[in-house]
């Protein structure tokens, strides 16, 4: 027969198994617990985190929620613009025109007055807005104006800033209609695409408006000169004409950046495409975008616009 003391080192064994058992489930329990506070706290911050995000004015922008139905910009790769009140209505039908031709990038926009950062923050579309430190004018630009100058002359210190944080940037002016998916045109062993705004016999003439920057090491030389040379300029040029400047030096001694001129007849200047003898003589034209340039005035942009059906804005 077991003794007392036999009897009781079972009950003990037993009360300390339960007991083992039951601090077990308690530790499972009280783990799980954390377990959900934690996913709960992260979801939380997640959200707390995205709602910073998308009222941030710094970039870099966000990523967009539309995904796109033909060939992917990199994933680093920003599409930047400027704009202020006068050129809303043109910010808008550019947006609807990348929208309708199956991409849709890393989209910044910076507006260079409060009033014009207000109403694109209102636009419903996915895009990253951001003021401009220094504000400029919100009335309409004239092209060749001190004010003009100033607020063309700031693009370069803005595509710098995104190149220095590792990104591509893709800038392309308001006043341009993208048709169809740019980014498959600019192929790997280049620094720089850039549209031609005047093609030969005529000299060259490369567009500021829509320039694809990739952010290599000579890129980022190119830019920081770019940005300098204006500075140091007594009589103030647009970035355009220094921009030339430097790349057409560069090509001439075929060194330093690698830039690649995008085809006139995929990437149409306004001098041309908004010609309607030149469409009549080329009716086999089929652009990727088309730039309303080589005019002067938003009004006579928008009736451009209207004219060959481009105008998305009801």
């Amino acid at each position: 027969m077991p003794t007392s003391c036999t009897i009781a080192m079972k009950r003990t064994n037993l009360m300390y198994r339960m007991c083992s058992r039951s601090i077990t489930r308690s530790l499972v329990i009280f783990l799980l617990i954390l377990l959900a506070i934690g996913l709960v706290m992260t979801g939380m911050l997640e959200t707390i985190a995205s709602r910073r995000y998308l009222n941030s004015d710094h970039l870099p922008p966000r990523k967009s929620r539309i995904q796109p139905v033909s060939d992917e910009p990199p994933p680093k790769t920003v599409v930047l613009t400027t704009t202020n009140s006068a050129f809303l209505d043109l910010t808008e039908n550019w947006l609807y025109s990348i929208q309708s031709c199956g991409v849709w990038p890393n989209i910044t926009v910076i507006a260079e007055d409060r009033a014009a950062y207000e109403a694109l923050r209102k636009m419903k579309f996915n895009i990253h807005v951001t003021l401009a430190d220094q504000l400029s004018t919100a009335d309409n630009l004239l092209f060749d104006t001190p004010e003009y100058k100033r607020f063309v002359n700031k693009r370069a210190d803005y595509i710098l800033a995104l190149l220095h944080n590792g990104y591509d940037v893709l800038f392309s002016d308001v006043d341009t209609y993208w048709v169809k998916n740019p980014f498959p045109y600019f192929e790997e062993g280049y620094d720089i695409f850039t549209q031609a705004d005047q093609l030969p016999p005529l000299p060259q003439v490369l567009c500021a408006g829509f320039v694809f920057y990739k952010a290599t090491g000579q890129t980022l030389k190119f830019v920081r000169t770019w940005i300098t040379r204006m500075a140091i300029k007594k009589q103030k040029l647009p970035d355009q004409v220094v921009l030339n400047q430097l790349i057409m030096k560069c090509m001439k001694n075929k060194n330093g950046v690698k830039v690649k001129v995008l085809d006139p007849n995929l990437f149409v200047s306004g001098q041309f495409y908004f010609n309607d003898d030149w469409r009549s003589k080329n009716p086999h034209v089929q652009p990727v975008m088309l730039h309303n340039n080589w005019v002067i005035g938003h009004d006579v942009k928008v009736q451009r616009f209207k004219k060959i059906g481009m105008w998305s804005i009801k």
